[in-house]
């Protein structure tokens, strides 16, 4: 049924939208999904662009996940009609909490968990989350590292107990993957103080409102710490092995945004790298009027320097759509393209409808270079072939 139903919303809307990830359905973006903040959401890009369904084009690809609750045994979908595929075995090298090597770039990315109401841990979805990694952990080859797109808590800012303990939660479920974990923040890990008037246009920063928070602390404590980093922002590096290709994952602070780290993501993003994939909360078309300052911020950089993808959360929701749905952007006229923009925001939270699944991304570098993107059912293991598409390291749609 949802399949249908995106075909209809795709042939309603035109040619401006290619097909998109679960939930295409409905312009569910558009509504909000964190307590007080909308967010619309979804940007982007050319889904379903690949002929046949997620398991792999004409060429060859290899299946992208089998049936059960297990995870997939095979690599993620994506030969294209040259016969170039992700499945090329398992990966060597590796990466810790400083980057790392390896052999193929192949991660998983996960967004917003927490429970539906605020300071209560008994609603935390531990199950689900437990699950999510560790269908990634069974992943075939072994993703050698996980990014998640923020928003691991629901806490009051007077909260320190609840903040420390949901947050004690996701990291013991995130111990059923081996590889490493790179969290983003989210405005949840901000969270509602002085000057605040919602925890999404809320800034972690001195004299802006919400400054020293308990989400913050708790964050930066239960899970920066562990990975030796002490701001909500930082930058990973990987490469490959044989040296033939570099990468760098950008985890930004939307809402702890200020001159600083605007300084450290220019100079960052102008460190040439084959892949750049720049990791932020809250999407481009987030509401206007709950937008935290460092959503403009970052845009506004991105439209200065190459990048490969954004990835975002915030909407309890997956998709990839090639416009962003009308109303006002912080960016202005000069925006990013809404075609390098994924949101995986379905990693426990509230579900925005009843037409998405909770699940991850899977983004597995292809012989030729480009990036297969999948959505995979935490509960079946499949993918869903409305959301698959292929993207080149600038950023380019393919198949």
């Amino acid at each position: 049924m949802r399949h249908v139903l995106a075909i209809a919303l795709i042939s309603a809307l035109g040619t401006g939208y290619l097909a998109c990830g679960g939930g295409a359905s409905t312009p569910a973006f558009s509504t909000g999904d964190d307590g007080g903040g909308s967010g619309s959401g979804g940007s982007s890009g050319g889904s379903g662009s690949s002929s046949g369904s997620s398991g792999g084009s004409s060429g060859g690809g290899s299946s992208g996940g089998s049936s059960g609750s297990g995870g997939s045994s095979g690599s993620s979908s994506g030969g294209s009609s040259s016969g170039c595929t992700t499945s090329t075995g398992p990966i060597t090298g590796s990466v810790g909490k400083t980057g790392g090597s390896i052999s193929r770039l192949v991660f998983g990315v996960i967004g917003d968990t927490r429970p539906p109401n605020e300071d209560d841990p008994s609603g935390y979805p531990t199950t689900i989350i437990t699950k999510i990694f560790q269908d990634i952990e069974a992943q075939s080859p072994h993703p050698a590292l996980v990014v998640g797109t923020g928003d691991y808590q629901f806490s009051s800012t007077s909260s320190t107990t609840d903040a420390n303990e949901q947050l004690q939660y996701y990291m013991t479920a995130r111990g059923s993957f081996t590889g490493a974990f790179f969290p983003a923040m989210g405005n949840h890990e901000c969270g509602v103080g002085t000057g605040c008037s919602t925890s999404d246009n809320c800034n972690c920063v001195a004299g802006q409102g919400g400054a020293g928070t308990a989400n913050l602390t708790a964050f930066l404590s239960e899970m920066l710490a562990p990975i030796s980093q002490t701001l909500p922002y930082y930058s990973i590096n990987v490469s490959a092995t044989d040296s033939s290709w570099t990468a760098k994952f950008v985890m930004t602070a939307a809402n702890a945004w200020d001159s600083a780290q605007q300084s450290w993501l220019q100079t960052t993003l102008a460190q040439k790298t084959t892949y750049t994939f720049v990791v932020r909360h809250e999407p481009t078309d987030t509401a206007v009027t709950d937008v935290p300052p460092g959503v403009a911020g970052v845009d506004a950089l991105l439209v200065q320097y190459p990048y490969t993808l954004l990835l975002v959360g915030h909407t309890h929701n997956y998709g990839h759509f090639t416009t962003y749905f009308p109303g006002t952007l912080a960016c202005g006229s000069s925006c990013p393209p809404a075609s390098k923009a994924v949101v995986i925001g379905n990693g426990g939270a509230p579900l925005s409808s009843s037409k998405y699944d909770y699940g991850y991304g899977l983004f597995s570098q292809r012989c030729d270079g480009a990036i297969v993107v999948d959505e995979y059912d935490y509960m079946t293991g499949a993918t869903d072939s409305y959301f698959h598409f292929v993207v080149t390291a600038d950023g380019t749609i393919t198949k």
